[in-house]
């Protein structure tokens, strides 16, 4: 049997299909029940996206609206629907004038906070891109000048902040191992020291999922060691 959610102002129509409970005449009868929503139509999309998104949740509205003249069910109804009809094969559901209130200002609210975490990210990896390529080239020259490699810490700082302010864990460690690089161009090598402990360390975390990270590290640590063997 199934049961087709409606709208009468909307245009899409939802099919719920379970099983049987039972084989009584009253079910064979009925092999398609249609079920109109009456609310607004955020209300009404939510519902739909919560049926085809959770199956329990879907199994528990199909038994209480398919068996709606059980008191039990029709009293768990009662929470969300003011008004149960049953006319002509069709069951009315009217939604409490509470929680209709709650209209597009919902929606809107919401997409002006998805609205906001968008611009950031799309600031962040427009920002992140243009450090990566000014800090890369600072830091290839950083190898043979003290105040390249000071300008390719200043960037590496930024990609710090940036990284930490959109809470990316990959691109924070990536950004500490471009600073230990800076810190060793300039022979700073307990700094470079500190920094690469803590990052391996962090790199075994679960939340750090790239994969070039660990190799970067081992990298930065025997440039570390060659480099002091070299001055010494």
């Amino acid at each position: 049997m199934a049961i087709i959610i409606s709208h009468k102002d909307s245009p899409i129509h939802f099919s719920l299909n379970r099983p049987s409970l039972n084989n009584d005449d009253n079910e064979e009868n009925l092999p398609v029940i249609h079920c109109q929503i009456s609310s607004n139509l955020y209300f009404y999309t939510v519902l739909l996206s919560e049926l085809s998104s959770l199956p329990n949740f879907a199994n528990i509205f199909y038994y209480l609206v398919s068996q709606f003249n059980n008191k039990s069910h029709r009293k768990r109804l009662k929470y969300i629907f003011s008004s149960i009809n049953h006319r002509q094969n069709i069951i009315y559901l009217q939604v409490y004038p509470k929680i209709n209130q709650f209209d597009e200002w919902i929606n809107r609210y919401w997409a002006s906070i998805q609205l906001s975490v968008l611009v950031k990210r799309v600031r962040y990896e427009s920002s992140w891109a243009w450090l990566s390529t000014l800090g890369g080239g600072h830091s290839c020259l950083g190898e043979i000048s003290a105040e390249h490699a000071k300008e390719a810490e200043a960037i590496s700082k930024n990609q710090i902040r940036l990284s930490s302010e959109i809470g990316d864990p990959n691109a924070l460690v990536k950004s500490y191992l471009f600073l230990s690089l800076s810190y060793l161009q300039q022979k700073r090598y307990d700094e470079v020291r500190t920094i690469l402990r803590f990052q391996y360390r962090r790199i075994q975390q679960k939340d750090i999922t790239e994969d070039r990270l660990p190799v970067m590290c081992i990298a930065l640590w025997k440039k570390m060691k060659y480099a002091i063997k070299l001055n010494q």
